[in-house]
């Protein structure tokens, strides 16, 4: 069997306890949990580079890069055909609404979305309203 103790070790918040008691995380697209590295670079990222993109100052574009970066290493992962095809966006929440307000305006009556009772609320509820 598979020991997961290394992999669950590089998140600081399954180490968690309240009470007592080993924490589990189910709503994870309300706040995934991530690994250390992950928070070490968000981390860096607010130190050293965060500032507008495309602005003409060097943490600018140093934020570029590493927007650039991520995409290409994203892409690579998920072996899109292009960088380009990689969006990022503030969490999965906001982007099923920004879809669905993008999609949406394509619909015409006797158009379906089908959802499930398995769908997280966050890709029910922007195709209801």
């Amino acid at each position: 069997m598979l020991d997961l103790t290394p992999f669950r070790d590089r998140f600081p918040a399954l180490r968690m306890e309240i009470d007592g008691q080993q924490q589990v995380f189910f709503d994870n697209p309300g706040g995934t949990q991530v690994p250390q590295s992950v928070a070490d670079a968000m981390s860096q990222y607010l130190l050293t580079a965060n500032a507008n993109t495309h602005g003409e100052f060097a943490t600018s574009r140093r934020s570029d890069e590493i927007i650039v970066a991520a995409h290409t290493a994203m892409a690579d992962l998920l072996n899109a055909a292009a960088p380009e095809e990689i969006v990022f966006g503030q969490n999965m929440t906001s982007l099923s609404f920004a879809i669905s307000r993008a999609l949406g305006c394509t619909l015409k009556a006797g158009d379906e979305i089908v959802c499930t009772v398995l769908d997280h609320d966050a890709n029910i509820a922007p195709w209801l309203a």
